[in-house]
């Protein structure tokens, strides 16, 4: 009886580690690099998950958010300023570019506190899309005023603004059926801020975590 117990439990041993061999062989020859771009793995702290089998953050996987307010953004939405419509790699460059010193560029997460702690894009500052945005404006304008000169490089010259340096801002929320970064960009051109300098990342946290893209 004890030499049966001996047998079978080397047996399952053998198998388990058979099968350990085989999973990890298994792993090892399906396991591919996830580059940014081709022979780039990170920037600036910022590269893609290697596990080829992650799936996206169940807090983006919604796909009916209730329209309105969660409606599909278009392409251009502040015609007529020209507002460019950037891309991830947009803001991995921008994101390098702050990190190597360029003080002149501010990656602003507009989103509400509660969604930027579950990550936001490295290097990025949270301000919130409830403090610049038309109500905002409407009730309090001088505070915006402050976060402008506070954050964005923007001087009050007696109730002048000047945005001789202003700083570029690199605006996303949490993707294309989201309206907060919009919100305060609309806001920003409405008080002057230079269309050149602003910058709308439509893919947002959404499109950033579905790439598997670094999230702090």
């Amino acid at each position: 009886m004890k030499l049966r117990t001996i047998f079978t439990s080397a047996a399952v041993a053998v198998a388990l580690a058979s099968t350990g061999a085989i999973a990890e062989g298994h792993n090892k020859k399906g396991a591919k690099p996830v580059g940014i771009v081709k022979g780039v793995m990170e920037v600036a702290g910022i590269s893609r998950n290697q596990d080829n089998g992650a799936t996206i953050d169940p807090d983006f996987a919604k796909t009916s958010r209730p329209c309105p307010p969660f409606c599909i953004q278009p392409t251009e939405p502040f015609l007529p300023a020209a507002v460019d419509t950037v891309t991830e790699l947009d803001m991995i460059h921008a994101a390098r570019d702050r990190a190597n010193g360029d003080s002149n560029i501010v990656l602003v997460d507009a989103r509400t506190p509660g969604w930027v702690k579950k990550g936001t894009i490295p290097g990025s500052v949270n301000v919130p899309f409830t403090k610049v945005n038309s109500k905002a404006l409407a009730k309090d304008p001088m505070a915006v005023v402050d976060i402008m000169t506070k954050d964005f490089g923007v001087k009050d010259m007696d109730g002048v603004l000047n945005y001789d340096n202003a700083k570029t801002l690199y605006l996303f929320c949490n993707g294309s059926w989201c309206g907060q970064s919009p919100a305060s960009i609309r806001a920003l051109l409405s008080m002057g801020y230079p269309q050149d300098k602003i910058k709308y990342y439509r893919g947002g946290m959404n499109a950033w975590k579905s790439l598997g893209l670094t999230a702090k």
